[in-house]
């Protein structure tokens, strides 16, 4: 009765080992396999009469030969290790196998082999390859705007301008990118046990990231100072016009009859004037459209008139009452 009873334990323990999710590598005390289950025939595409009495090192990649005679000497000295291979299979395709080795040992405590746990880490390593590879492009972003943003701002002169300019990054772009980290970091917990998850979670990073770098090249825009002696004031004018209806939707009406001969300061200081104005129209009006009037007189006074048809405001109110008075206008 009682060998029976072990019997069936041993046909239930081998059914059992047969059916595990991982592979199962036992080997003598010359390190030579001796057993392996299904899974590890599944994962390698060798037959079982093809694994078993042969060198682990004959499947093996590079130096994934090398690591392997230094682990199997640990293995001899009673060490238990976890490491990566790189393995070929039968079909000749490249596989990543993470394993987990321990020494076995006879009843007299003398050194009998070893086993190990195999586990088929390719798509894991493919995914953390990919992750390294979109965090290096972060960094390298993140560096680059920044490097570009500081040497832009060193054109820019006008103190608000910089104040709206630095929320709009901390607000968006800052934002974007400290998630863009967290993702990573949460990809990096989750990438063993839930691969599908990771891949979403790159999924938008991409889609997060493509709105940052939009987000800083339209800052970058702003932040540019025009070349007025190459192209003129009216093709940089009217660039910054189509950019701005671009963005907003907002459809402007230029009427331009402005002396060329205007010092490039004054060129400069009407354009950062329209630029501002063009600013609080796009994001307090709530307009569809906007007409800008810019002249020179014979005294070659300058005239400027920026007109919207949004929801406008209370002109009186706003010159009368105390609350209004200290935010009314333009600086500069």
């Amino acid at each position: 009765m009682d060998k029976q009873y072990q019997l069936q334990e041993l046909k239930e323990f081998r059914v059992l080992v047969e059916n595990l999710g991982e592979g199962l590598y036992v080997t003598n005390k010359k390190m030579l396999p001796i057993f392996v289950n299904r899974k590890v025939c599944d994962i390698t595409g060798y037959s079982k009469n093809e694994i078993l009495g042969k060198s682990l090192t004959r499947f093996l990649i590079g130096k994934s030969k090398d690591k392997i005679k230094m682990e199997l000497k640990k293995r001899s000295k009673g060490y238990s290790s976890r490491y990566t291979l790189k393995f070929r299979t039968k079909k000749g395709e490249k596989l990543f196998l993470s394993i987990s080795g321990v020494p076995s040992f006879d009843k007299k405590g003398k050194f009998n082999g070893a086993i190990a746990i195999i586990s088929d880490i390719t798509e894991r390593k493919r995914l953390e390859d990919k992750l390294k590879e979109r965090t290096n492009e972060l960094e390298k972003e993140i560096n680059k705007r920044t490097k570009l943003l500081v040497e832009l701002y060193k054109g820019v002169g006008v103190t608000e301008e910089r104040n709206r300019l630095a929320r709009e990054i901390h607000d968006f772009c800052s934002q974007n990118l400290v998630s863009a980290l967290l993702k990573i970091e949460l990809c990096e917990r989750v990438l063993d046990k839930d691969p599908e998850r990771v891949r979403g979670e790159l999924v938008e990073m991409r889609k997060m990231l493509t709105k940052s770098i939009k987000s800083n090249r339209d800052i970058i825009f702003r932040l540019q100072l025009p070349n007025f002696h190459r192209m003129g004031f009216a093709t940089v004018l009217r660039q910054y016009l189509e950019e701005f209806r671009r963005k907003t939707g907002i459809v402007y009406r230029l009427n331009l009859k402005l002396d060329t001969t205007l010092p490039t300061r004054i060129q400069l200081g009407i354009y950062r004037i329209i630029r501002e104005a063009l600013n609080n129209v796009g994001k307090h009006a709530m307009a569809k459209n906007v007409d800008l009037r810019l002249r020179t007189d014979k005294n070659r006074n300058l005239h400027l008139i920026v007109k919207d048809n949004g929801k406008g405001f209370d002109l009186n109110r706003a010159l009368t009452e105390k609350k209004y008075t200290k935010h009314f206008g333009l600086k500069g």
